[in-house]
Order: structure tokens, then sequence, then C-alpha cells
């Protein structure tokens, strides 16, 4: 039944999520051959010669960085489109269908989870890869470079101070992934807390919920990293335990937020 559930859930998100990518691959494709464009151009002027070629060059560096946000937008739309669907069709008079239907609270749930964890790991590692293109075109290292050191800085502070690629690499993967369905899990736990807590006003509770929770993790651990980096000898191997420990909570919160999710929908939560 969860299979059934998880089809049916990707084919609901298809086509907007069709859409949202659909965007971010035109506007990483255009921001890579205005890069490759620009790069060639700062090759063949100077501005004091050619203010002509000079304004031109401005104006097409500006709409190829537009295209690079627009690529990271375009994730952060699709996010929002399915943790809103999520709130639609659990919490609202489509909730009532949703819930008369034979399956368990929890198949719904976790049906519902694993369709928003798949598209948005695609959307992630698309956008990473549409910015490596555009990155790769002003490093000499190419692509590959480009790739490395975004996926280094995910891993964060330890990204940062660390020689080893590799092993920086590895933990951004780890980071990138985990915290896909750890704000997927925050987002659907958060909207089924505001629904149960709230009278009114319920995705704005939400919303503040999810970002009181998110800040608050965040702080603690940008606190802890900042000591750990100013440790002196022995700091970055600290700030990879800090990064596997703040993964590791982050994995446990998402578990821990889905099982929430269910349970408080099966239970808790009244639709009347």
């Amino acid at each position: 039944m969860l299979g059934k559930l998880f089809a049916h859930e990707m084919r609901a998100l298809a086509k907007p999520a069709g859409i949202m990518l659909g965007i971010m691959l035109l506007a990483g494709i255009i921001g890579i051959v205005g890069f490759t464009m620009a790069d060639v151009m700062s090759d063949g002027f100077t501005y004091s010669s050619s203010p002509l070629a000079s304004n031109g060059y401005i104006m097409l560096f500006m709409v190829t960085a537009f295209c690079g946000f627009v690529v990271w937008a375009g994730a952060v739309a699709l996010f929002v489109f399915i943790v809103m669907r999520f709130y639609r069709t659990m919490f609202t008079d489509e909730g009532y269908l949703t819930l008369t239907l034979p399956v368990s609270t929890g198949a719904l749930v976790a049906a519902k989870f694993l369709a928003a964890y798949l598209l948005m790991t695609v959307a992630a590692l698309l956008a990473i890869a549409l910015h490596s293109g555009m990155l790769g075109v002003l490093d000499s290292g190419g692509s590959m470079a480009a790739t490395t050191m975004i996926l280094s800085l995910l891993s964060g502070t330890f990204g940062i101070m660390s020689s080893s690629e590799v092993a920086s690499v590895a933990l951004g993967t780890l980071s990138m992934l985990v915290g896909i369905g750890y704000n997927v899990a925050l987002a659907f736990g958060s909207l089924t807390l505001g629904a149960w807590w709230a009278r009114r006003h319920k995705v704005a509770a939400a919303v503040g919920v999810y970002v009181g929770i998110s800040w608050l993790l965040s702080l603690v651990f940008s606190i802890v990293s900042v000591i750990v980096a100013l440790g002196g000898m022995g700091a970055v191997g600290a700030l990879g335990a800090v990064t596997v420990l703040q993964t590791l909570l982050y994995a446990a919160i998402a578990v821990g937020f889905i099982l929430l999710t269910g349970y408080l929908v099966r239970t808790k939560v009244d639709l009347s």
C-alpha cells in the first residue's frame, strides 16, 4: 500500500515539480552560456578602451548572476509547494477525503515524506550541478573543482578549515542528504503542530515553529563550531566531529518528526 500511495504522490507532484525543475534547468543553462560569454568578453577588451563593451559585460554578468539566483529560488519554490500541498491534503477540507482512505495514517505521512524527499533531492542535485557548471567557467579547475567546493562548503566550518577534500565532500554530501530529510520532516511536523495547537492562523503558527526550531539549532551549532574552531590544535578534527554530531541529530529529528506527525494526525488533530 505504501508503494501505491507513493506513486499517487509522485503523479500529483509530477507536473509542478517538472515545471520548477524545467525553470531551474533553463536558468542554469542560460547562466552557463552567459558566464562563458562574459569570460570570453573579459579577455577581449579593457574597461578604459571600450566603455560600450564594458557596460555590456556588466549587464551580461548581472543577468547570468540572476540566473544563478533563479536556480536556487526554483528549489525553494518547489519546497514551499510540496509543504503547502501536504497542509492542503491533510488539514483542510481535502483532508477529510484523504483521511477516509482505507490506509494507515503512518503510511500516508510516509508516502508524502518519501515523495517530497526524492523530489527535493533531485532539485538539490540539479542546483549543485548547474552552479558547478557556472562556477566552473570562472574557475580554472573546471566544474569538478566547483562541485568539490560547493559540497565541501555544505559540511560547514569543517569544510572551510579542512585540508582533506575527500572528507569535506563526503561530509558535505551526507549533510545535504540528511538536511533535506530534516527540513521536509520539520516542515510537515510544524504544520501538524500548528493544525493541532492553533485555533486560528494555523500556517502562521507552523511557520513560527519551523523557524524557531531551525534558528535555535543553527545558532547552537554555529556557536559550538566557532568555539571549537578557536581551540587551536586539533580544531579541524573536532569540527568534523561537530558536523557528524549535527548530522546525526538532524537525522534523529527527521525520524522523530515524521513519527510525531503520524501520531498527531491519527489521534490529536481535529479537522472539524
